[in-house]
C-alpha cells in the first residue's frame, strides 16, 4: 500500500468515526459540528483521491506503508462514545489533537526519508492536512461563535471592576 492510499484509508476511517459521534451525542450543537467534521472529512478525501490519480502512483510504489499503520486511532473511545463525550463540551478538541498528530505523522516521516520525492510528497500531505485542521477549526468557530457574541459593549467584561 502506497503513502497516499494510507492516507485515503485512514481519513475513511475517520470519516465513519465522526458520522458514529453524530449518532452517539444528544447535545444539538456537538451532532452539527461532527456532522460538519464528517462532511470536511469527505471534501478531504475527495481532494485526496485527486491527488493520487494526478500523480504517477508507479513513482511511489516502492516507498511502500504497512498496512498495520494505515490505520485510525481516534483519542476517543469508539466503543464508550456516550460515556467518553459526556459533559465534554470541548470534544471537538480530540479531533483537532488528532489532526495534529497526523501532520507530526507526516512531517517525521519527511525527515526520516532521504528519498527526494517521498520528502515532498510527505510534505505535501502534511500542507494538504494543515488546510484540513484549519477547515476544523473554522468549524468549530462557525459552531460557537453565536454562543460567544457580546451584544452591549458597556458591559464588556475587558474592564476590571
Amino acid at each position: 500500500m502506497n503513502l497516499i492510499e494510507c492516507t485515503i484509508k485512514m481519513k475513511e476511517e475517520a470519516k465513519a468515526h465522526y458520522e458514529r459521534l453524530v449518532e452517539a451525542v444528544s447535545d444539538k450543537d456537538m451532532k452539527r459540528v461532527f456532522s460538519l467534521l464528517a462532511s470536511a472529512e469527505e471534501e478531504h478525501l475527495h481532494m485526496l483521491r485527486n491527488m493520487k490519480d494526478r500523480i504517477l502512483t508507479k513513482m511511489f510504489d516502492d516507498f511502500g506503508v504497512d498496512e498495520s499503520v494505515c490505520t485510525y486511532s481516534p483519542n476517543i473511545d469508539s466503543h464508550n462514545i456516550r460515556e467518553a463525550l459526556h459533559n465534554d463540551p470541548d470534544a471537538y478538541l480530540h479531533v483537532t489533537r488528532e489532526e495534529r498528530e497526523t501532520i507530526e505523522f507526516f512531517e517525521q516521516l519527511a525527515r526520516d526519508t532521504r528519498d527526494e520525492s517521498m520528502k515532498k510528497l510527505c510534505m505535501r500531505l502534511a500542507h494538504q492536512e494543515r488546510k484540513h485542521l484549519n477547515k476544523i477549526e473554522n468549524i468549530y468557530s462557525f459552531v460557537e461563535d453565536p454562543r460567544t457574541y457580546l451584544e452591549w459593549g458597556e458591559f464588556s467584561n475587558n474592564k476590571t471592576l
